[in-house]
């Protein structure tokens, strides 16, 4: 299925012409991402820790679905497929040599075997790729990142989260990353209690598939987990797990859960700590991860997308944060005085209605905690959330 890993760094400097009689769209099939043996684990891994450009990127290691894997075995693509629709998470897993033809090829498969492909979470610099192929480009949100190097903390933007610090640490919290296997699987079970935990209260007591990342402690590979915890007590009050990018220069603060009791401001010490720990390596940049919703009416994109997915998502962001929380997301996220970027959705060969419901039935969408919606509905009534 895939190539041998030292065939990646050869495939990244094919001439994307060249080896494109060998891209078959009729013959490409996903495969399950379990029934991989360990060289192909691996392979799957290196572009993922490589050429990850997405928050989610590298959870085609951890999560269930499928993988696409091009031909010359320098390219994948995680796959969640559903009916004739095949939604791709966490862009495309490929040296920017290959990507153009990666494109192309998706097109192709799309027309051949008749799937709607949908390319989630694209940033704005491979945008044109897909817009020059005649893919469908909707803006999915925006993304707030943090530009390492200069972060201090000082001055009146940051009173909030040096607040949060001061409150913790007056608490006894003490940050600590692990790295020792044997201790981070005795404290396995700890960490799942505390995710369980905090997403028993919100609308939805799973991760969002396709928006949220997945978090399996078991299963960390090149992730980094860090915990907050009680100096006196030793008890885990809440963790932040890391995903790589782009090796490891970008990192995204991706999946961070904390306990109903635990003090408050521990995440918001979590970042804090976190941040400054990244930013002394000599990280480039932190994603906080996509704001879904976010600015779709108010960033044109060069070709019309489709009214009923731009509508769609802004009534996510505007009408259902008692659903989706992506309010209060932004809110939290802000404080930290990011920089936002846009992110697209690039369908071939457009979005229907079906396809929209295939995407919100892929996501979990049609799971609700109902109690917790009726309850997180009735908050949303009593209380106002800056959108902005």
């Amino acid at each position: 299925m895939t190539a041998p890993l030292a065939d990646i760094a050869n495939a990244a400097t094919l001439p994307g012409k060249d080896a494109e009689s060998h891209w078959s769209a009729a013959a490409a099939t996903p495969c399950c991402r379990e029934s991989l043996n360990e060289t192909e684990r691996q392979t799957l891994e290196t572009l993922a820790f490589s050429h990850g450009e997405a928050p989610e990127s590298y959870d085609v290691l951890i999560s269930s679905g499928s993988v696409l894997m091009s031909p010359c075995g320098g390219a994948a693509l995680s796959v969640l497929p559903h009916l004739k629709y095949w939604h791709m998470p966490g862009g495309i897993l490929a040296p920017d040599e290959l990507k153009p033809q990666v494109v192309d090829w998706l097109k192709e498969i799309s027309q051949q075997q008749r799937k709607t492909i949908a390319v989630y979470n694209v940033n704005p610099e491979h945008m044109p790729l897909f817009l020059e192929a005649g893919y469908e480009i909707n803006k999915l949100g925006e993304e707030p990142v943090l530009d390492l190097g200069g972060i201090t903390w000082k001055g009146k933007d940051f009173e909030w989260v040096r607040r949060q610090t001061n409150y913790c640490q007056r608490a006894g919290l003490e940050i600590s990353e692990f790295v020792d296997e044997e201790e981070r699987v005795g404290l396995a079970e700890e960490m799942l209690e505390v995710m369980t935990e905090d997403l028993s209260t919100r609308s939805f007591s799973h991760p969002l598939r396709l928006l949220e990342g997945e978090f399996d402690p078991h299963a960390l590979f090149r992730r980094r987990l860090f915990l907050a915890r009680h100096g006196g007590t030793g008890r885990i009050e809440g963790f932040l797990a890391c995903s790589p990018m782009l090796n490891g220069r970008h990192w995204a603060f991706e999946t961070y859960r904390k306990r109903s009791d635990a003090p408050r401001g521990t995440i918001p010490f979590l970042f804090r700590t976190v941040v400054d720990k990244l930013q002394e390596e000599g990280v480039e940049q932190i994603s906080l991860c996509l704001v879904p919703g976010k600015g779709v009416n108010h960033t044109p994109v060069p070709k019309a997308g489709y009214w009923m997915a731009r509508w769609s998502l802004n009534l996510w962001y505007t009408r259902l944060n008692f659903l989706f929380n992506a309010q209060g997301q932004n809110y939290f996220k802000s404080r930290f005085r990011p920089r936002y970027v846009d992110r697209f959705i690039c369908v071939t060969p457009k979005s229907t209605p079906i396809s929209i419901s295939s995407f919100l039935y892929v996501m979990g969408g049609f799971s609700p905690n109902v109690p917790n919606v009726m309850k997180n509905l009735w908050h949303s009534w009593r209380s106002e959330i800056p959108t902005s």
